[in-house]
């Protein structure tokens, strides 16, 4: 028992200080354009819902999911957003060059509860280019927050959108 309770511990201590050690010694791939490995990302994104299921506070979401209200979401979506989270039909992937890669709602929807895609639009992604938009329009938080919950009422529906919506979401921007 006491041999594995030492190695135990030897392996808590070891395993850090050899990834610190590769840091240091410039082991470890920093440019942006390296391929992804798939345990980075599926970890990345563990950590990422693991955190916003902790952390974000079940509010209820103010935005009724109304034709109007979806249509308002997507107009912020395309202004604010989808230069990085893309569109469908778009010919090309702008979130291709940040480290990690953006992820492309067009093709694949988040799969998150609106109060959580509301509490990660508002904080931002620490590591990443998702900055915090809390208070970005009119430096006022209401606004902000409207805009935002808008957002996230729509990509909690892309599977689901109404025809009409549907409609003007796969119609071609100019």
């Amino acid at each position: 028992m006491r041999t594995l309770l030492v190695g135990w511990l030897l392996g808590i201590v070891t395993l850090p200080v050899l990834a610190l050690g590769a840091s240091w010694l410039g082991l470890l791939p920093s440019y942006a354009n390296a391929p992804e490995p798939a345990w980075e990302k599926a970890v990345a994104q563990m950590a990422l819902q693991n955190y916003a299921a902790r952390r974000a506070p079940h509010i209820p979401n103010p935005i009724a999911p109304t034709d109007e209200n979806l249509l308002a979401g997507m107009k912020v979506f395309r202004d604010a957003c989808s230069g990085c989270h893309g569109d469908p039909g778009a010919t090309s992937d702008y979130g291709a060059s940040f480290y990690p890669k953006v992820p492309q709602f067009a093709k694949h929807p988040p799969r998150l509860p609106d109060y959580q895609l509301f509490w990660i639009i508002r904080n931002g992604v620490r590591y990443s280019g998702m900055s915090a938009w809390d208070r970005q329009w009119d430096n006022s938080e209401a606004t902000s927050d409207d805009k935002i919950w808008k957002v996230a009422t729509f990509l909690s529906r892309l599977d689901t959108l109404p025809p009409a919506v549907d409609a003007a979401w796969r119609r071609k921007q100019s």
